[in-house]
């Protein structure tokens, strides 16, 4: 990702996809761009936001500053999802050539 950042600080584009399922997510919203908008609209609403209401009640930071709360936690092993993701897909891809080309060969010349 860090790759990603430095060109398109470099070079600036209107438009940057960052990852394999992003630079996949145009081609798809050109086919069918109502089931796109309703896929990414609900993955981002349980994967980003939580949900209404549990936020802690708290002054703000925008006076006073958080203090002994602020912290940083978690992390997203991306590494190895990125490996998986793109495993999944290479089988993906090479279940369809092997399927066309099955479906090519059972044609009639």
């Amino acid at each position: 990702m860090a790759a990603a950042v430095v060109r398109a600080a470099v070079r600036p584009r209107r438009r940057v996809t960052v990852g394999p399922g992003a630079r996949l997510l145009p081609a798809a919203h050109a086919v069918a761009p109502d089931p796109v908008r309703r896929l990414i609209r609900r993955r981002t609403e349980n994967h980003y936001f939580d949900s209404p209401g549990t936020a802690p009640v708290t002054t703000g930071i925008l006076h006073d500053p958080s203090g002994d709360t602020a912290a940083v936690s978690g992390g997203r092993h991306a590494r190895i999802r990125t490996a998986g993701r793109r495993a999944a897909a290479l089988a993906a891809g090479a279940g369809a050539v092997a399927g066309a080309l099955r479906v090519r060969s059972r044609r009639p010349s």
